[in-house]
């Protein structure tokens, strides 16, 4: 019996001193497997904030990168350092920055090509002067932004002020007669300008954004004072032309004019511009239902021409170098070079003088003109050339 309880109690002592073995090496195992999983956290931790910092582009690299493209003029380093900076950007998970690399390598690439095909404009133009002048033109007209800064001095401060306020769209409406006047006009030399030209200037632009509806309220009223201040700036220097004695006959006869009937009204020699101090008119003006009329013979001797009046004197026939005007008397019908043209108001005979609207007559020959209602004033100022022997051959044959 006691045999039997010493072995149970040495047995007893056995198992215990086992049971702390063992858990003595689990505790152990379990240790060393801390350490090393907390090692290995520690390491991958330690990479991964290595790798964000090799892939996070800080502050003084986007600057360098920045001055890079600034002193770069070659597009492919630019396009390799976009490209840099769109990888960069993608490792580090910065979406902003690397859409806008994207986007900035695009327009470099299109910047890339568009050098290439100017290259070979260029060279085109070069060789060839008619490629070289359609080239001019379109750069005109697409420079129509530039229009304000080129008539900058070269119209009132008044009018420019009115340009100023107009936005791009409107500015573009202006591009056909800025062609025109440029035509006239040459804005490389503006300081030359007299203050005629600067008036008449000031009439065509002003003129246009008014009846194109392009400006209002108070720069309304500014345009219309200011083509008031034009005008009569342009009528003192034209009344200038005439010998007291001649203009006052010519007040007196349009004046008598104007009691024919309603349509008819007087009108002043200044108020008919032949801009360039061409020579006055011999014969008043007249009016006629809202339209200035001027005598066959003062327009005439503008244009190389011969006059002759067929059937019956029913007909004028006016013949020109390249052209044949045929107006039939007492119709607004009238053919030129056989093509039917239509006449504001019919020819009239006043004290056995033939009347012709001017703005017919400008219009036959290519002579640029304006006519401003509201002062019953017209200009007639470009391809008018007055001919240094007017009465021959303009000569008017009656039978």
């Amino acid at each position: 019996m006691n045999k039997i309880k010493n072995f149970f109690c040495k047995l007893s002592r056995n198992i215990l001193m086992i049971t702390i073995i063992f858990a003595t090496v689990v505790l152990t195992v379990y240790t060393i497997t801390e350490a090393v999983d907390s090692s290995s956290n520690s390491n991958n931790n330690s990479s991964g904030n290595n790798s964000n910092s090799e892939n996070d582009l800080s502050a003084a690299e986007i600057d360098k990168i920045v001055e890079d493209l600034k002193v770069s003029g070659n597009i492919d380093n630019i396009l390799e350092k976009l490209d840099e900076i769109a990888y960069r950007a993608q490792l580090s998970g910065n979406s902003a920055l690397q859409e806008y690399a994207a986007n900035m390598k695009k327009k470099y690439e299109l910047q890339k090509e568009l050098d290439s095909v100017n290259g070979l404009i260029n060279a085109m133009k070069k060789k060839n002067s008619s490629i070289a002048n359609v080239d001019t033109e379109v750069t005109k007209i697409l420079s129509v932004s530039t229009i304000v800064e080129d008539l900058r001095g070269a119209v009132s401060d008044e009018c420019l002020f009115v340009l100023e306020s107009l936005d791009e769209e409107k500015v573009k409406n202006l591009q056909e007669l800025m062609s025109e006047v440029e035509t006239v006009f040459d804005l490389k030399d503006i300081s030359s300008f007299t203050i005629q030209q600067r008036s008449l200037l000031d009439i065509l632009f002003l003129s246009k954004l008014i009846e194109d509806d392009m400006i209002d309220n108070e720069r309304l009223d500014l345009a219309k004072d200011t083509i008031s201040v034009a005008i009569t700036i342009l009528e003192s220097y034209e009344k200038q032309n005439y010998i007291p004695a001649d203009y006052d006959r010519m007040v007196d006869d349009s004046d008598d004019f104007s009691k024919m009937g309603n349509k008819a009204l007087s009108v002043l020699p200044e108020q008919v511009v032949f801009f360039g101090g061409y020579f006055p008119m011999k014969h008043a003006p007249i009016m006629y239902d809202g339209h200035i009329l001027v005598a066959i013979e003062d327009l005439y001797q503008y244009i190389d021409a011969d006059i002759e009046y067929m059937y019956n004197n029913a007909t004028m026939v006016i013949q020109s170098p390249g052209k044949t005007l045929e107006i039939e008397g007492g119709t607004n019908q009238a053919y030129l070079n056989d093509e039917p043209r239509s006449i504001p108001v019919p020819i009239l005979n006043y004290n056995d003088v033939v009347y012709m609207s001017a703005e017919f007559f400008a219009e036959c020959y290519d002579i640029s003109y304006k006519y401003v209602a509201d002062h019953e004033f017209l200009v007639l100022y470009y391809n008018l050339v007055q001919l240094e022997k007017p009465s021959v051959p303009n000569q008017i044959h009656k039978d």
